[in-house]
């Protein structure tokens, strides 16, 4: 047994060495990946990241930040701008490699996800605010809904996760559920358009809130706010924070940005990669600060460091990589992708049904072999090149407009016999073949003209 004398030297080496740590902690604190220690991290404004987790629990998904983006308010000049940044963008996120900043949130919660945000932009942030999509729909309902133009047709079912949206071009007057459908919509443009959409849908939910008829609904609203909002910024700082931004609204609009990047797919999965010096650029501007050598040449540091990492992922180096992630999430595409395409598929056999019981089919079979060819590649000159192809090829050719983004190119004989689906076979760019007997239907074959087409 110890003595007492022992014990308590024991328990001096301890007290020591965990000054020793905190001190070495504060002389030598830990730096990113540009070098920067979080003391050096630009911080003349308050800076606020707002996150909206999107909770998937029939998918086993603890959650991941579905939308980020970070408010930067000058408390002096009372001004505020606000940067979104694209859920795929691949960053560094500590202890799990290489991965989409979305995905910090299911590792660590908001910590890591702050911690993440502040690395890749070069800002010290202050505060949070989490908003939990569960209360989306009961928001825009406790407000009276939202009015919103929307700029194109939107349509699109998933079969996985059993969600359609079907929205028509205009404005409309929008219900919680009509309005997630048009946050949550993904066209060809990705990320970028899905934030745009974002950022319309706040300014129709601020003009709602100030309108003159509000006050009827403040009560149910307050209600709503205090279910689906958690945050660490003091109640006067919430208050200053939504002066500033109505007046900014009233006067000259709110400055909204994104961060600078290129989409791109990196082994079957896709992400946003920034351009780290034109980031840290603007956020230098953003945040009314001066470009300093020493920050300068930890963001040329941190951009040669994030090249490198892409490149080593592009020629199959998954070291660094977060690989079940990876591995996941290829997984969870490919189902996602089947049942897209076959969504698109029934979807355009309907419309070739539809065609024929009115009269309005483009083609008789008579004609020769005759295909219906649908644009779903996400390129607006795909659509022409491929006809003027099938047609140098002998097809005659219904032009079936456009589609949802699908992959890879499908061809669809409506028929099995084996004559035509060999002529379909011979369809003058790589495809996939498939058989689908539809004895009413006024083609061939439908060709589904995917984002694989050249």
């Amino acid at each position: 047994m110890k003595s007492i004398f022992e014990v308590k030297i024991l328990g001096i080496v301890a007290a020591v060495c965990a000054f020793a740590y905190l001190l070495f902690s504060y002389f030598n604190p830990e730096k990113g990946m540009d070098n920067l220690a979080p003391g050096e991290r630009l911080s003349l404004k308050k800076n606020i990241i707002v996150m909206g987790v999107d909770e998937r629990p029939e998918e086993y998904d603890v959650g991941r930040s579905d939308t980020l983006f970070v408010v930067m308010f000058d408390t002096n000049k009372k001004a505020a701008s606000l940067l979104s940044v694209p859920r795929d963008t691949r960053v560094r996120i500590k202890g799990h490699g290489w991965d989409k900043i979305n995905h910090a949130y299911a590792y660590g919660g908001r910590e890591l996800t702050q911690k993440t945000t502040e690395e890749l932009l070069g800002i010290k942030i202050n505060n949070y605010v989490m908003v939990d999509f569960k209360g989306f729909v009961g928001l825009v309902d406790a407000i009276g809904g939202v009015d919103i133009n929307v700029e194109k047709n939107m349509y699109y079912y998933d079969e996985w996760d059993g969600f359609k949206i079907d929205l028509k071009k205009g404005m409309q007057h929008m219900d919680g559920k009509t309005a997630i459908q048009y946050v949550r919509y993904r066209d060809e443009e990705g990320d970028i358009g899905r934030i745009r959409r974002q950022q319309h849908f706040m300014l129709a939910v601020y003009d709602r809130i100030t309108s003159a008829n509000m006050l009827l609904h403040i009560p149910g609203l307050a209600k709503q706010l205090t279910n689906m909002v958690k945050t660490d910024l003091p109640l006067t700082d919430m208050v200053d924070l939504g002066r500033a931004l109505h007046a900014m609204v009233k006067s000259k609009g709110l400055a909204m940005a994104t961060v600078p990047g290129t989409p791109e797919y990196i082994d079957g999965i896709s992400y946003w990669l920034p351009d780290i010096t034109d980031l840290r650029e603007q956020m230098v501007k953003m945040q009314g600060a001066t470009m300093t050598e020493t920050y300068k040449s930890a963001a040329e540091l941190m951009e040669r460091e994030y090249n490198v990492a892409v490149e080593k992922a592009k020629k199959g180096d998954d070291s660094g990589e977060n690989k079940e992630a990876v591995q996941e999430e290829k997984a969870l595409a490919e189902k996602k992708k089947a049942a897209k395409d076959k969504a698109a598929v029934t979807k355009e056999m309907a419309k070739a049904e539809a065609g024929k019981k009115t009269g309005k089919a483009g083609a008789t079979k008579a004609g020769g072999t005759v295909v219906r060819l649908v644009n779903c590649s996400g390129s607006k000159t795909a659509g022409a090149s491929a006809i003027n192809k099938l047609k140098a090829a002998g097809f005659t050719v219904i032009n079936g407009g456009s589609g949802e983004l699908v992959a890879q190119t499908t061809v669809i004989s409506t028929t099995n016999n084996g004559a035509v689906v060999g002529r379909l076979s011979q369809v003058p760019f790589t495809h996939k073949l498939r058989i689908s007997r539809d004895g009413a239907a006024d083609c061939d074959g439908v060709i589904m003209l995917g984002a694989d087409y050249k």
